[in-house]
């Protein structure tokens, strides 16, 4: 397999990136401090769309900041795409998770418009959509141990002095507790009683993310974000001495484009700033990345229209939701279908004991 050369960023690059995140958390604390002297609103508030004034302004605010995210996290150049490298096998795992993550939410459009019994049962537990989320994060999860237990890639490599089976362990801990949480333990298949020391529980059931339910989601999303997309753009233009191991745990630029259906799927959450800053920068880096592929004319920029033309739809048509949570369910199925694709990569490009610095 070829080697390919890996861009460098140039430390008056690093400075620029570093303005442009501050610039992005002044326009978020801007946000906020508006939202609550003149529009007495707390941060973390769900409800329909706002498109009243306070609305817009968070809305620009989002806006800005999602511009600067993208240009500081979007690389200058970008190295070839190296997804396609891969055996003919996996290359159609690839595809059929792609084809998974977006068609999901071209059927969830469609059945928000014509059919929303029909959206709301599938996403309840037991539904199908609610079982394939629970089916990719388990599959995840046994992709994630196999390597975590046998993959030699990992037997010398350290992340900021970490060892890499410690890390590799580490995901699978937070896999398997993700999947305990996503099924209450297992309540939705044996269907025991709600102990009473889960009361309050929002959806009454055996876990602890439905307590703090928007708190869960800002930080599930905002990982999701950072590990699917944020860091696939920016590992190869990584320092020598971070590089060389980010290799064996970051996916390539190009996977960015297979997860990113997970910036999509907010109705209630769209009033939330980060929810939309994660949006707008996911769908402007999706952007830069078609342009400086060259790819405007290819497949790829069909994905692109799916992420915005769907969330448009959620936005303007969310309120025929019965439960008004169902596009956060595909939300949600997106990045465990991501969170699957990972997995398969990571068993993948750690099985072997490493000989060089290879695309991954």
């Amino acid at each position: 397999m070829t080697v390919l050369e890996h861009p460098r960023i140039e430390p008056d690059r690093l400075w620029i990136r570093a303005a442009l995140i501050v610039m992005a958390v002044i326009c978020i604390l801007a946000s906020l401090v508006v939202d609550i002297v003149l529009f007495d609103r707390t941060f973390l508030k769900e409800g329909p769309p706002d498109w009243q004034t306070s609305g817009m302004i968070r809305m620009g605010f989002s806006l800005m900041a999602g511009v600067a995210v993208a240009l500081a996290f979007a690389p200058e150049t970008l190295p070839a795409r190296t997804m396609q490298l891969h055996p003919n096998r996996l290359r159609l795992v690839f595809a059929a998770i792609c084809v998974a993550t977006y068609g999901i939410h071209l059927w969830a459009a469609y059945a928000l418009l014509f059919n929303r019994q029909s959206l709301m049962d599938e996403v309840e537990e037991v539904g199908l959509v609610a079982l394939a989320q629970e089916a990719a994060i388990a599959v995840a999860l046994v992709f994630l141990l196999l390597t975590a237990m046998r993959g030699k890639g990992l037997d010398a490599v350290r992340l900021l002095s970490i060892p890499g089976r410690w890390i590799a362990s580490a995901m699978v801990l937070a896999v398997l507790l993700l999947l305990l949480e996503e099924t209450s333990y297992g309540q939705h298949y044996f269907g025991w009683s709600t102990p009473a020391v889960f009361e309050g529980n929002l959806q009454m059931e055996t876990n602890l993310h439905n307590f703090y339910t928007i708190r869960f989601e800002m930080v599930y999303y905002g990982v999701a974000f950072l590990a699917f997309v944020a860091l696939p753009v920016l590992r190869d233009g990584a320092p020598d001495w971070l590089r060389k191991p980010l290799l064996r745990f970051v996916p390539p630029a190009d996977f960015a484009l297979l997860a990113m259906p997970l910036v999509a799927g907010m109705y209630a959450s769209w009033n939330i700033m980060p929810q939309q800053v994660m949006f707008f920068s996911g769908t402007l880096i999706y952007l830069i990345m078609l342009w400086r592929w060259g790819m405007f004319s290819s497949m790829a920029s069909l994905g692109l229209v799916t992420i915005i033309s769907t969330q448009i739809l959620y936005l303007v048509f969310g309120a025929n939701q019965i439960r008004l949570y169902e596009v956060a369910e595909i939300r949600e199925a997106s990045i465990c279908f991501a969170l699957l694709a990972y997995s398969v990569w990571f068993w993948h490009t750690n099985r072997e004991t490493p000989s060089q610095d290879k695309p991954a």
